[in-house]
């Protein structure tokens, strides 16, 4: 692949990462979404790993540590809560 071409496939891919967290966090503060909720958990997944992917790429470590651990803790909660249910 290109490297411009891998550059903004990469940058695209951080910006939905943090579009998805921040509508994630829009709606809970705003109580359109639950903690709980199957959406909310997704939404954290999603953008976790698409931040954690570009910062790879970007070769920011830290950054895509704690993105990847965010998205880790989404799945640990997502399985929790869905023990909970059932």
């Amino acid at each position: 692949m290109h490297q411009v071409t891998a550059h903004l496939i990469f940058d695209v891919l951080g910006w939905l990462g943090a579009l998805f967290f921040l509508i994630a966090y829009f709606l809970l503060i705003t109580k359109k979404w639950q903690a709980t909720s199957l959406v909310f958990h997704c939404a954290n997944i999603a953008g976790g790993l698409l931040l954690g992917a570009s910062a790879i790429f970007d070769h920011s470590y830290p950054s895509a540590f704690i993105n990847l651990a965010w998205a880790g803790i989404a799945v640990y909660g997502l399985f929790n809560d869905n023990l909970r249910k059932s």
